[in-house]
């Protein structure tokens, strides 16, 4: 997950362009705009409109994700919008995101038990059943190499060179047969008082194998043994029917993305003490 440039995280105003963009794609009155402090990718606003309806304007994190990469999460969007599993895009840009907002919880709300791991099998099979259209293909080898460009302090040479061997042999070996989230955190998934649960953020959309998917929620969710177990085990137990790979090479495949997957989260750390040693560095310069 990538994180947002100090001068982003200043401005957490609308601009007047912005307020024009959002004017053009939809007639009602602007009443009230309220900065959504949780986002980290991106700036995110909750509008409420005259009618009393609620929109969701997203500010897109241009260093994060280039124009080709937004092209392709407009269409994951599209795709997952028509089963139903996130919330429909009104419009959108290079720059800007305008979505319907849906009333529920986090699931971040809730103890990570046995349901909640249940619940998260359920959301990727549905995730991996749509078409696996549209995404960048999996390229974690690249993502590890732009991190440790980006990355100014010094980093272990030597662990850096066995995780960037071991992103390559993923990468070549992936089947990228399945459309995964990428970035599935319970932060990234809402609940309502009807059980209907929604997806949101697919800018992280890839085209993997089951493996990258769950062990990036794993990584993201700070999952332990036990429940890695038992999500791993959930999932497998869903798709018994027609699920090609055994329960235990599933479990060794997970292993290792985690493996990888624990190590860019520590690059991303880095990434973001850079951010705030640059941020008071500039108000060292500016006082």
């Amino acid at each position: 997950m990538s994180l947002l440039t100090c001068r982003e995280l200043i401005r957490t105003e609308l601009t007047g362009n912005e307020l024009t963009w959002i004017t053009a794609q939809q007639s009602d009155r602007l009443v009230s705009i309220e900065p959504l402090v949780q986002a980290l990718t991106n700036v995110v606003f909750l509008l409420t409109l005259a009618n009393n309806k609620k929109i969701i304007f997203k500010r897109l994190n241009l260093s994060a994700r280039d124009i080709s990469d937004r092209k392709c999460e407009f269409k994951v969007d599209n795709l997952a919008t028509l089963a139903g599993l996130t919330p429909k895009v009104i419009a959108c840009c290079t720059r800007y995101k305008l979505q319907e907002y849906f009333v529920g919880k986090e699931l971040s709300c809730f103890p990570v038990n046995k349901e909640l791991i249940n619940l998260l099998a359920l959301q990727l099979k549905k995730i991996h059943q749509l078409p696996a259209l549209h995404a960048q293909p999996q390229r974690l080898s690249l993502t590890l190499k732009q991190l440790k460009q980006r990355i100014k302090l010094d980093i272990d040479e030597a662990h850096f060179s066995v995780m960037l061997k071991r992103a390559i042999a993923l990468d070549k070996g992936s089947a990228r047969n399945v459309l995964c989230h990428g970035d599935l955190s319970l932060n990234n998934l809402l609940i309502n008082d009807w059980q209907q649960v929604m997806i949101l953020d697919w800018e992280y959309a890839t085209l993997a194998c089951p493996a990258y998917d769950l062990a990036s929620c794993m990584c993201i969710n700070r999952l332990d043994n036990l429940q890695q177990e038992s999500l791993i085990a959930a999932y497998h137990h869903l798709h018994n029917a027609d699920i090609l790979i055994s329960l235990s090479a599933l479990r060794r495949e997970c292993r290792l993305y985690f493996s990888v997957f624990s190590y860019l989260n520590a690059l991303w750390e880095k990434c973001f003490l850079v951010n705030e040693i640059s941020q008071a560095e500039d108000k060292t310069s500016g006082a």
